[in-house]
């Protein structure tokens, strides 16, 4: 579960945004999931693979800047 919050810790930051709008916006949870997730919960696998796959396929704008170089 840690690498997985950090994840998604890295991936908001590369995008400008708070991890908890990350999970909402991947359909993955509420924000409140992820404080809940920070404070020891867990999420099932199939959540985090939907968040995973939202990464995914919407990298942080620097990186679809780059790739497109």
């Amino acid at each position: 579960m840690d690498m997985f919050l950090a994840e998604v810790e890295a991936y908001a930051i590369a995008c400008g945004l708070k991890p908890g709008t990350v999970v909402q916006r991947a359909g993955g949870a509420s924000g409140v999931a992820w404080e809940k997730w920070k404070a020891g919960g867990s999420c099932s696998m199939r959540t985090a693979d939907r968040i995973r796959d939202y990464m995914h396929d919407n990298p942080p704008l620097m990186q679809r800047e780059a790739a497109t170089q």
